[in-house]
């Protein structure tokens, strides 16, 4: 166990916001990537967190513990220019929310922001604690 578990706490909190951030960016990144009917579809990725530490009382942070595919079925589109498109035009591409993975790199922002906030005053704390002897 770490003299300073507020650090520790902190910086995991830290790592497991990037990985929302990263898996949500790759969602955004294939959203589009379209694929013939007969294919699996892009499956989004969410990310489970899950705690570190004791089971009974104060833990000691976060962590991914898997990632989460969605639906490789995604959903059937028209886009007849496609070079991957079936004779009636049909294409499969991820069922991908815009507007959820915005709304989930929003929130692991303000995740990773909280997270290194809370580094950043737990350092200080520190700093300031060993300085109290001299």
């Amino acid at each position: 166990m770490s003299i300073f578990p507020a650090i520790g706490i902190s910086a995991s909190g830290i790592d497991a916001a990037q990985s929302w951030i990263d898996t949500s960016a790759g969602n955004l990144a294939n959203m589009n990537d379209a694929v013939p009917l007969g294919n699996a579809a892009y499956q989004q990725q969410t990310p489970v967190f899950s705690a570190v530490g004791r089971v009974t009382g104060p833990g000691a942070g976060v962590a991914v513990s898997s990632v989460q595919l969605g639906s490789p079925a995604g959903v059937v589109v028209s886009d007849p220019s496609s070079p991957l498109a079936n004779a009636q035009g049909l294409v499969r591409e991820p069922a991908i929310s815009t507007a959820s993975q915005l709304v989930a790199l929003v929130e692991a922002q303000n995740y990773y922001q909280a997270n290194a906030s809370a580094y950043d005053r737990a350092v200080v704390a520190y700093q300031s604690a060993l300085t109290l002897g001299s």
